[in-house]
């Protein structure tokens, strides 16, 4: 009995602990499950499409990942609830343990009751009493024991209904773990079907290896002159921010010196006054830094296709292809926002990117390209969620848009900075 109720102790304290756990895991559940509808819906497009079979490898891929996700993060929930159904089985265990001994206690106490049934038995054992005192305490004594009956009697209800409460939820965890087990058996055939329709996909690309080679030679050039052109905006800022250095300094300088042949320090206080109110951005670094791993997403639906940094292609190895940001695939024709507030610094266009807007937060810049539409210039102060265009559509019916952040001129993985 005393092992029994420390182990229900122990898994108390643990099945509280996985409570939040559970929680976070059915809402990453419902997030992935709402992403891999998404992506399935941009994949049929693309399939009915016929265009651009690259294209619907990028989304299978994702939905191979997402799908990948959901199965662990199922499998994660099963073990959970395994751990839930041991516990109520001990707790059920521990509470039969305790109803019986009450229901033993109760038998014992009605089996005395119909020994003394007489009614006579009771008054002659009360006025057989030495004196008035002791009777009272024979009359209390029939009381108490009445008493005792009906709160063993009260205990056992009780008792017996929250064990039929644990009996019911261990029932309903059950079925949870059974519709768990489905999913994932479910899942797992549609991962399946995914790797063989990537299979099939590769299969297809593979067979056109000259001209996507050549595609894929002339988008790493559109790259580079993207880069190239992000880099001049980023370069003539900085000198222009060094030549305003200067100039403040000079200004000091100057008003020092004045100051000095003079001997007004009223005008020492104004000019050091005016070289403080001078600063590099509308927002400060802190702000935005602050809100890394919570930032909106650019586009209000979409899903990653194309991640940060250097790898192999996903069709020809030997290909290594870079990007300095995310491709984030999106419906024909979707609004580009702002991820946060701040001051577009350039606006201009490059093949392959069609237009591209970048606004600085600070010491922080973000870009973002291929944008059908512009509804910004430069020099104007955005918030946070602001339109700024819509999304173009390429040449193969991909709508996507690359979106970059940038610390200065050094490159930063957006995926980390986007609420997850």
């Amino acid at each position: 009995m005393n092992i029994i109720a420390g182990l229900v102790a122990v898994l108390m304290v643990v099945f509280s602990l996985s409570a939040q756990s559970k929680k976070v895991l059915q809402e990453k559940k419902a997030k992935l499950q709402k992403e891999l509808n998404y992506t399935t819906q941009l994949l049929k497009e693309t399939q009915a499409d016929k265009k651009n079979s690259l294209s619907q490898l990028e989304k299978l891929n994702r939905n191979i990942e997402a799908r990948m996700e959901l199965i662990q993060t199922i499998e994660a929930e099963v073990k959970m609830l395994e751990q839930e159904i041991i516990t109520h089985r001990l707790e059920i265990e521990k509470k039969n343990k305790a109803l019986q001994k009450l229901k033993d206690q109760y038998a014992e106490m009605v089996f005395t009751a119909w020994l003394n049934r007489n009614q006579f038995n009771k008054v002659m054992y009360v006025v057989s009493a030495k004196d008035y005192n002791q009777g009272v305490r024979r009359i209390q004594y029939f009381n108490q024991v009445n008493d005792l009956r009906k709160q063993r009697l009260d205990e056992i209800i009780e008792l017996n209904t929250r064990l039929q409460q644990k009996v019911d939820e261990l029932r309903a965890i059950r079925e949870e773990k059974s519709k768990a087990l489905i999913q994932q058996t479910q899942e797992t055939k549609k991962l399946e079907n995914d790797k063989k329709q990537k299979e099939e996909t590769i299969a297809k690309l593979k067979s056109k290896e000259k001209e996507l080679t050549e595609k894929i030679k002339k988008k790493e050039k559109e790259k580079e002159q993207l880069e190239a052109k992000i880099k001049a905006i980023i370069d003539k800022e900085l000198k222009e921010a060094e030549a305003r250095r200067k100039k403040a300094k000079e200004t000091v300088s100057t008003t020092k010196t004045e100051t000095k042949s003079t001997g007004t320090k009223a005008s020492e206080k104004t000019e050091i006054k005016e070289v403080k109110s001078t600063p590099t951005g509308t927002f400060t670094e802190s702000g935005f830094a602050s809100n890394k791993g919570r930032l909106p997403w650019p586009v209000e639906k979409g899903v990653i296709t194309g991640k940060f940094g250097i790898q192999p292609h996903p069709v020809f190895s030997t290909i290594v292809i870079k990007n300095d940001g995310i491709d984030i695939t999106t419906e024909r024709g979707a609004s580009v926002r702002a991820v946060y507030k701040g001051e577009v610094t350039g606006v201009f266009r490059v093949d392959g990117y069609e237009n591209v807007v970048i606004i600085r937060h600070g010491d922080y810049l973000t870009v973002y390209s291929n944008l059908a539409t512009v509804n910004v210039s430069k020099g104007n102060m955005v918030e946070a969620k602001q339109k700024i265009g819509t999304v173009a559509t390429d040449d193969d019916g991909k709508s996507f848009l690359n979106f970059q952040v940038r610390y200065g001129s050094a490159v930063q993985n957006p995926a980390i900075w986007l609420s997850r």
